[in-house]
């Protein structure tokens, strides 16, 4: 009787876990031969051109940035497709846009 019930908690915190992540992602940049396309959001134009600048000049195939929000802006992560020594130069041409929101296509309260 007890057991359903833990079993059920359990799927709705992590359900609940997965959600608040999915709200966290403010944009999704996919690289795909040497070019940078929203995938998810609105990344700022000069990083979108930016990022293809960058996978163009290290021949990058394939990979995806996530522009993370966080408690002191949005955080750059990369997949696994891209190599470590590329993500400097993505973060060099990473620029938040003027009021603070991060992109993401959402609107600033006020």
């Amino acid at each position: 009787m007890l057991m359903p019930l833990l079993l059920m908690f359990a799927i709705l915190a992590v359900g609940a876990g997965l959600l608040i992540w999915h709200a966290r992602i403010a944009f999704v940049v996919k690289l795909q031969d040497g070019k940078a396309q929203a995938q998810r959001g609105t990344p700022p134009p000069d990083f979108l051109r930016g990022c293809g600048d960058v996978a163009r000049m290290y021949g990058l195939k394939q990979g995806r940035i996530q522009g993370i929000r966080t408690g002191q802006g949005v955080r750059l992560s990369f997949s696994r497709d891209i190599p470590e020594h590329t993500h400097q130069p993505f973060r060099n041409v990473w620029t938040p846009p003027p009021g603070g929101n991060g992109g993401g296509g959402r609107r600033a309260a006020g």
